[in-house]
């Protein structure tokens, strides 16, 4: 029955964000993780979608990335105590070895109305190499950077309608797709010896959810200001387990697991471009709004029957945050280029998580570089690029306070504490073609 569920809940999961965290393409992670402002680069589609409405070109932008983590070790902690376990409390280390992560980017920006030009149409996908979905809800107990397991390891798309009102300004409406998902399986289990044997059927629906996009760009010359707004999109999964062990009968499950895989906060962009002979200047902000953000750890609710619901003992305090970027590009010959970026990011994670819980997280600094190569094939453009990123997870002491999760004496899981950072390197390798 165990496997039946989790079946369910790995088919029909989704993620994100990837290009929030390390950037939509080579172009983009390699300033700052921020709109390059190019009109012909249809991943600006994810960051300043407007920009694409300035554009009649048919675009696009094929991009491979590679992110591992590495979080700091944890090591001589409790591990089990009476909140999780009908045992002696035991000390242990905590797994943080996560799995490296293979993704992939398409980019596409096509011209509507012919020769009229009655707009362009953007569209940006997101996928892990090799799977449709890749999922991990953490471990319930044990210290996580929920920020890190998984969050950016699933399928995202992002659709865009831009269209230019005039040779200096242009607007944009489009939306992030999300996934609602919800399964119910049934299980008749009969045990070594009985008459007959054991059944169980499932079902499961996934709707999708839309988050609105709205975009403006301005031009002052061959200098721009652009500002993004794009809507909280929360992805759930809700799975119902019904269980009988009739023959002979012994127990009945009825239960609901619950959790949400994915979140992504309002999201507000503010940035720009100004533009010399030679060199670009890049800058921008975000600000996100977390209240709504819940965290991916899956809970038991008992709906029926003699299953124990989770004891969910965690109290996240979730705030908002300012991420700043900063970034440059130094056109070194007519198809060299260099680029150099830098962001702060901030954890919506507040508090010094010395309380029960295990979810952490930190602030992160990222400095970014890369490279465009620009060739010409058949009279068009088409560059090849490269980009590379390092995280620093800034470091910070966790101190477990006294008594069990539930109060009672003893030892919370994490005690007696350790220290939280680490850092995070990424690397992408993509082509655009303009033509």
């Amino acid at each position: 029955m165990k496997f039946l569920t989790l079946l369910f809940l790995i088919s029909f999961s989704a993620h994100a964000n990837y290009p929030e965290m390390f950037g939509a393409s080579f172009t983009t992670s390699s300033i700052g993780n921020q709109a390059n402002m190019d009109a012909n680069d249809p991943s600006n589609n994810y960051y300043a979608p407007s920009v694409l409405g300035f554009s009649d070109n048919f675009n696009v932008l094929l991009d491979a990335s590679s992110t591992a983590v590495h979080p700091k070790e944890i090591n001589n902690v409790v591990v089990t105590n009476g909140t999780n376990s009908n045992g002696n409390p035991t000390s242990g280390k905590v797994n943080t070895n996560y799995v490296k992560f293979y993704g992939g980017a398409i980019h596409a920006a096509v011209p509507v109305g012919g020769t009229t030009h009655l707009g362009t149409l953007g569209l940006s996908a997101f996928l892990p190499i090799g799977d449709l979905v890749q999922t991990n809800s953490g471990n319930p107990f044990l210290p996580e950077y929920v920020m890190y397991r998984s969050r950016h390891t699933g399928t995202s798309v992002f659709v865009n309608f831009a269209k230019k009102l005039s040779d200096d300004f242009s607007f944009s409406l489009g939306a992030l797709i999300g996934f609602q998902a919800t399964a119910e399986v049934r299980t008749n289990m009969s045990l070594n010896g009985a008459a007959y044997g054991s059944w169980a059927s499932g079902q499961a629906k996934v709707s999708p959810s839309l988050g609105a996009i709205a975009s403006f760009t301005k031009m002052f010359g061959k200098d721009a200001v652009y500002f993004t707004y794009q809507q909280e999109m929360k992805s759930n999964l809700k799975t119902t387990v019904y269980g009988e062990i009739t023959n002979p009968s012994l127990a009945l499950l009825d239960s609901r697991l619950d959790t949400m895989i994915f979140y992504e906060p309002h999201t507000f962009r503010l940035g720009g471009t100004l533009i010399g002979p030679d060199i670009e200047f890049f800058g921008g902000v975000e600000y996100q709004m977390w209240s709504g953000y819940k965290t991916p750890i899956m809970t038991v609710a008992k709906t029926g029957g003699v299953v124990v619901p989770s004891s969910n003992y965690e109290k996240i305090q979730i705030r908002d945050t300012i991420n700043p970027r900063l970034g440059v590009k130094i056109n070194l010959t007519d198809r060299w280029s260099t680029m150099l970026g830098a962001q702060y990011r901030m954890t919506p994670l507040k508090g010094d998580f010395s309380g029960s819980g295990n979810s952490v997280d930190t602030n992160t600094i990222v400095g970014s570089a890369g490279l465009d190569y620009r060739i010409v094939v058949w009279s068009k453009d088409v560059h090849i690029g490269g980009s590379f990123q390092y995280h620093y997870l800034t470091k910070k002491t966790v101190v477990k306070t006294p008594l069990e999760e539930d109060g009672t004496a003893g030892q919370k899981i994490g005690a007696p504490g350790y220290d939280i950072g680490g850092y995070i390197i990424a690397g992408a390798f993509g082509v655009k073609f303009n033509f």
